[in-house]
């Protein structure tokens, strides 16, 4: 009979969980930062300090694909930064779970860059580009996970529609799906694999469809419903 009052909580943890919040946001976003900042570090550079500048030039364009590949990377993690943001403005409170959800997947953000350093290493090592797909879809889905687990733990604000809810939800997917896509592109090389990273285009303009499809079933219910 008490069930439901057992399950909501007590003022206490709402404010645990506002404070969690509040440290998860400061903690996260620092991260992010500094997984940006790394990304700069592993930019190719003359080995020698007396090289000429228009030499840079020259070290860039023998490293071209290796490029392509720290700008996906660039635009991924600050994509999932921009997202992160979004969930954290749409919660009022969080939680242990929570917050384990959103520090393993920056470790997983964090282990990806240590496979593009990897990848820059050895040349477009196949088991290198696999990883970084992996580790890559693994920290979006992580993310998607988080956004339910919020929902269904009321962390999120009482001014959240279903409508809002399911928007959020699918603008998560594109990423993770996207890069699950490339992992078997990896065998074929880093141009390849990542070009496959345009995969997202499709990827968002389908799920769009189907988010638009969903919004309009549960609009036919609901007028149904009412009359």
């Amino acid at each position: 009979m008490n069930l439901s009052k057992d399950n909501e909580p007590t003022l206490a943890q709402i404010e645990r969980g506002v404070g969690l919040l509040h440290s998860i946001k400061i903690v996260v976003n620092v991260l992010y930062a500094l997984l940006i900042f790394q990304v700069f570090l592993i930019l190719p550079r003359p080995g020698d300090p007396e090289l000429e500048y228009h030499t840079l030039s020259q070290i860039y364009s023998e490293n071209l694909m290796q490029l392509l590949v720290i700008v996906v990377g660039f635009i991924l993690i600050v994509m999932y930064w921009i997202q992160f943001n979004r969930q954290m403005g749409n919660l009022v409170r969080s939680s242990p779970m929570h917050a384990i959800l959103a520090v393993v997947q920056m470790v997983c953000l964090m282990i990806y860059l240590y496979f593009v350093r990897f990848d820059m290493e050895y040349d477009g090592m196949e088991l290198a580009l696999q990883m970084e797909s992996i580790f890559l879809a693994l920290a979006g889905f992580i993310a998607v996970y988080s956004w339910r687990y919020a929902r269904r733990n009321n962390l999120t604000s009482d001014q959240i529609n279903n409508d809002e809810e399911m928007s959020i939800f699918y603008s998560l997917l594109p990423e993770p799906l996207a890069a699950l896509f490339t992992l078997p592109f990896a065998s074929f090389g880093p141009d390849i694999w990542t070009l496959a990273f345009l995969s997202i285009i499709p990827i968002g303009y389908i799920l769009k469809m189907v988010r638009r499809k969903y919004e309009t079933s549960v609009s036919l219910q609901n007028n149904n419903q009412d009359e």
